[in-house]
């Protein structure tokens, strides 16, 4: 078979990486095309996937619809060199390829439908299946829905797909528990008009509380990090805690039982993250005003003598109640495979 992955940002990298190992084993050949976000490239590159590079993001309407006709344009003209049987993505463009041809598109994606509007009624009618989390809410499109019980990170970061390395830390002179991680992100997307994050104030009395642990500081968008982006779940892994305003770097705290305290204007809107907060119990939601509450739970969590006992434990709890998504991905693979 032809397959085709339309890889947009940092985290697709990791969520097809292990599925398109095992397709290129399988003997499959494997088409990969990028957008230009962040580490995207550099991602592939270090996993030595070759990609074609089709746009990088701009901001504002126009700009995204000039970027997503550029990428249908690019993704049909390798379509007709190639004849693809198959295309997998977070993506647009993958369900305008299904509309134009006989290429059968799934389109993954982790967010309610509510929360990005704007995608989903670019994407969802086009593409041939939706792959969601059973946890997410939606209305429309109920016919092409497929959903299983887990999340995307558990693609990567399932003890069947990770194993952190501690030796990982000497390179970055950390020791296991006396480093947090503090990421912060841009807020750039469509749909983060008008969100907020972890305002300078509020960063300032947070390092104040953090004073005894070295702080390891993650912005989205800006080079030269401490940590390198192939490294950072080893490093995450080994963490106290994570502060964040970022949703993903929340999710793949929380799946490997690491204290995940996010801060933004999202709360209650990630039907995954909820459920990660208040069935698993893995992970802190606050507005950014919420200052009295955030700071009152980092101390907590900082001052709990069993912390790592207690958050084991709700991650095995989470790993009994969810299945590894890269081998949930393979078997439903074989079985589209046996349809065509």
């Amino acid at each position: 078979m032809k397959i085709l992955f339309d890889i947009g940002h940092p985290a697709h990298v990791h969520l097809f990486k292990n599925f398109i190992n095992y397709l290129k084993i399988k003997g499959h050949t494997i088409f990969i095309t990028s957008r230009d976000k962040e580490i995207t490239n550099s991602l592939l590159q270090h996993y030595q996937f070759d990609f074609i590079n089709l746009s990088k993001p701009k901001k504002g309407i126009f700009n995204m619809l000039i970027e997503l006709i550029k990428r249908d344009i690019g993704i049909w003209k390798l379509h007709k060199q190639h004849k693809l049987d198959f295309a997998f993505g977070t993506s647009v463009s993958i369900g305008h390829l299904s509309i134009l041809s006989n290429v059968k598109s799934f389109n993954f994606n982790e967010d309610d439908d509510d929360v990005v509007p704007l995608y989903a009624y670019l994407s969802y009618p086009f593409c041939s299946k939706i792959i969601n989390p059973d946890c997410l809410r939606f209305k429309k499109w109920r016919s092409k829905r497929v959903l299983y019980n887990s999340y995307h990170e558990f693609a990567y970061l399932h003890p069947n797909n990770f194993t952190p390395d501690e030796k990982i830390l000497e390179k970055y002179g950390l020791i296991k528990k006396k480093y947090i991680i503090f990421r912060s992100v841009a807020l750039s997307a469509h749909h983060d008009k008008g969100a907020r994050g972890i305002n300078e104030r509020l960063k300032n009395k947070l390092f104040e509380l953090l004073n005894g642990y070295d702080i390891i500081h993650s912005s989205e968008g800006k080079s030269g990090g401490k940590i390198q982006p192939w490294d950072m779940h080893h490093v995450l892994a080994f963490a106290k805690m994570i502060i964040s305003d970022s949703q993903t770097m929340t999710i793949e705290a929380a799946v490997m039982g690491v204290p995940a305290i996010r801060i933004n204007t999202f709360i209650g809107k990630s039907s995954v993250i909820d459920e990660l907060e208040h069935r698993f119990k893995l992970a802190f939601g606050y507005f950014p005003e919420q200052e009295e509450e955030i700071l009152a739970t980092v101390k907590r969590v900082l001052e709990k003598p069993d912390l790592e006992v207690e958050w084991s434990n709700r991650r095995n709890h989470l790993l009994v109640e969810k299945i590894d998504f890269n081998q949930w991905m393979i078997d439903f693979f074989e079985k589209e495979i046996n349809k065509k």
